[in-house]
């Protein structure tokens, strides 16, 4: 049996936030690691030709209803952000980073961009938000800015998103433990069941 949860998400998808503290619990109550792994959302919709839906449309409306309830749900602070979708590149060549220089923040960074886009609506695509981000948890804000321009990152990212696609990852959130996948906030239970079928 895998001992790894792989979590792919994107900084900017809501569904991810609104699942990013279960995974956290799910994956401790089992014993597993979990490995975060943001990816480019909008690179995969872009291959795929995907469009979110239209302002104003039923699907758009009810999306919106749906992420607030579910965030209420998870008891998360939820509101939506004034510009959307974020600008989540720089963010996550940053987790990538914080991954290989830092690993025991990686989860408090990691919570902290989301309920900065989420909760308190500051933009994570400006600069000055992730300085803010980087100094409030300790980090070297200079070596982490110049992460956030350096090749070894932006490669990563793109090397982690195509990744993620050759696993059959088409959307966030998504899990992956062993050779199942599952797709969405609202998968967590049948993951959990699962994984606890795997280990009985």
């Amino acid at each position: 049996m895998s001992d790894v949860i792989d979590f792919y998400f994107d900084f900017s998808s809501t569904y991810s936030y609104v699942a990013h503290q279960d995974i956290m619990s799910l994956a401790r109550k089992h014993d597993l690691t979990l490995s975060w792994r943001p990816i480019s959302l909008g690179a995969i919709f872009h291959q795929q030709g995907h469009n979110l839906p239209k302002l104003g449309s039923p699907k758009q409306k009810y999306l919106w209803h749906d992420v607030q309830r579910a965030a209420d749900q998870a008891g998360l602070p939820f509101r939506w952000p004034d510009i959307f979708p974020v600008n989540s590149i720089p963010a996550a060549r940053g987790a990538y980073w914080i991954q290989d220089i830092m690993p025991e923040k990686l989860e408090a960074y990691i919570a902290t961009v989301f309920t900065t886009t989420f909760a308190t609506d500051h933009d994570i695509g400006q600069p000055e938000t992730l300085q803010d981000i980087a100094k409030n948890l300790g980090l070297d804000v200079a070596a982490y800015m110049a992460a956030l321009k350096d090749d070894v990152y932006k490669d990563r990212l793109k090397q982690e998103t195509a990744t993620a696609q050759t696993r059959g990852v088409f959307g966030a959130p998504t899990f992956c433990f062993g050779d199942e996948m599952f797709w969405g906030a609202d998968r967590l239970a049948a993951l959990d069941s699962f994984i606890t079928k795997q280990k009985a």
